[in-house]
């Protein structure tokens, strides 16, 4: 896998493991778990996901710049 690839799948679990953490946080605050609970959880996931496989990469060309070269 190239480097943008490896980036992708870093952002895309670590956004999506923020994002559903966060989201059983409060569906836990609000009142414990519920089957309502069940559809905004899996939304904010997918949304994690989204953004984290999209910000990877640029995390990444970052990383690279600023890491000394060899």
């Amino acid at each position: 896998m190239n480097a943008i690839g490896r980036w992708t799948m870093i952002g895309a679990t670590v956004g999506g493991g923020l994002f559903v953490t966060l989201s059983l946080y409060r569906s836990l605050a609000s009142g414990g778990p519920s089957m309502s609970h069940l559809n905004p959880i899996g939304v904010m996931t997918v949304i994690g996901i989204t953004v984290g496989a999209l910000v990877g990469p640029l995390i990444g060309a970052i990383v690279a710049r600023r890491s000394p070269p060899g």
